[in-house]
């Protein structure tokens, strides 16, 4: 009897020891285990001892010595929404961390997911180089004055690029025509002016082909809430580009600042001051020289085309001139037919990515697909067509070039110190 017990006793002592040995020796091969709540979007993630927070939208589990289980939840649920849309498109699919894009400026506050844009953006250098100084311009201009000018102006560009993408072309064009006409000191935004004559914004150039006054005036009136006649309208304009091509896939660039606004417009100014579609090469060369742009300049600027669209009238007299149809893809000829029973429809300029920059748009020159005539030709001259050819092969190279050249422009017979004004709103002089 006595022996009986102390064979149980001994057994009871075993099972005690070797039972926790056990379960520490396959601890650490223990699955790990996803605690979710349907009615919460963070997640827990736990497994080896540690701790994870995430979002549901947004993580890849840790950990894994498996690379066929590496997969984040995003790409199964960006693959499973694939499936049930096959067929459509949307530049919206995807999504990107847009405070990694800006070089880390979003700030503590902001009210926009920095999950918003389709496009995986290269970057051409792990740190941004700084941008050329021009007279009385620099970077960081507000960082004392306003600090937070870039990310109000932002955060307004891409409340309003998530109702209507097509505005992120708008600002580089509007751009252009105030920096072509007397200097980018935001004379294209005003309705009037003391001398009472009519101004640039209503030239033929400009009309309906140009947009996003509203958003500049919503984007002023905050920051004159929140820093009284500190920014410039002409600067906000620039910002707005930089945020547009950023938004559409180029890789940031540092911008400069410092501009002062103009007090008169003039649409008088416009005539032989702004590139037409049916301009030559030389007319082009000669006008972007006299804006200080060389030829190098003008191909690479001409890559904003990569984004937005073009009216009819524009470029639907090149069928009926034999010569110039010659230069086009036939199919394109016939999509322009097609689409142009109305002279205000548009069509983009590059139809495989409209809303990406890239440099695709190049490519497509190369093949006689460019819409605008003045782009083609760009394709065929011999002073021209190494660049475009550069450029198609070399996208990096481009994106490198991009944001020096907008500098460029961005600087011409700018406003600064004491001259012209701080308009207190952008469609008129205070």
């Amino acid at each position: 009897m006595m022996a009986a017990k102390a064979r149980i006793s001994a057994a009871i002592l075993l099972v005690c020891i070797i039972l926790p040995l056990l379960a520490s020796a396959f601890l650490d091969h223990l699955p790990e285990v996803l605690e979710h709540d349907s009615r919460n979007k963070d997640v827990t993630i736990r497994g080896d001892n540690s701790i994870v927070r995430a979002n549901d939208n947004d993580f890849t589990l840790p950990r894994s010595h498996d690379k066929k289980n590496e997969r984040s939840l995003r790409e199964k649920k960006h693959k499973k929404k694939k499936k049930n849309k096959k067929g459509k498109k949307s530049h919206k699919d995807k999504t990107f961390d847009f405070d990694h894009l800006f070089g880390g400026n979003q700030q503590e506050g902001d009210e926009f997911s920095p999950y918003l844009q389709p496009f995986d953006v290269p970057q051409t250098t792990e740190e941004q180089e700084p941008a050329e100084n021009y007279d009385g311009l620099r970077e960081g201009f507000y960082q004392k004055t306003c600090p937070q000018t870039e990310n109000i102006i932002r955060n307004g560009l891409i409340r309003a690029f998530q109702n209507d993408s097509t505005i992120a072309a708008a600002f580089p064009r509007l751009l252009l025509h105030d920096c072509f006409v007397n200097g980018c000191d935001g004379s294209i935004l005003l309705d009037t002016t003391p001398s009472g004559a009519r101004v640039e914004k209503l030239a033929g150039t400009n009309g309906a082909t140009v947009k996003g006054f509203e958003l500049i005036d919503e984007i002023k009136a905050e920051l004159e809430r929140q820093c009284p006649g500190i920014v410039s309208c002409s600067d906000i304009l620039v910002y707005l580009s930089r945020d547009a091509f950023v938004l559409s896939g180029l890789p940031n660039y540092n911008v400069l600042a410092g501009r002062r606004d103009g007090m008169e417009s003039n649409e008088a100014n416009v005539v032989g001051n702004l590139p037409l579609p049916g301009d030559t090469v030389d007319q082009m060369i000669d006008l972007f020289q006299k804006k200080g742009l060389n030829s190098e300049d003008l191909v690479v600027l001409i890559g904003a085309h990569s984004i937005g669209v073009a009216h009819c009238f524009n470029f639907l007299y090149r069928l009926d001139e034999p010569e110039k149809a010659q230069m086009l893809d036939p199919r394109l000829a016939g999509v322009m037919r097609f689409m142009c029973a109305n002279q205000m429809n548009t069509l983009p300029f590059d139809p495989t990515t409209q809303y990406k920059m890239d440099s695709i748009f190049y490519k497509q020159l190369m093949m006689k697909k460019g819409l605008i005539e003045s782009d083609q030709i760009l394709a065929q001259d011999i002073r021209t067509r190494g660049f475009v050819q550069k450029f198609g092969d070399d996208e990096m190279g481009w994106f490198d070039k991009f944001g020096k050249a907008m500098n460029k422009l961005g600087a011409i017979e700018v406003l600064t110190g004491n001259q012209g004004q701080i308009r207190r709103q952008c469609r008129a002089v205070n």
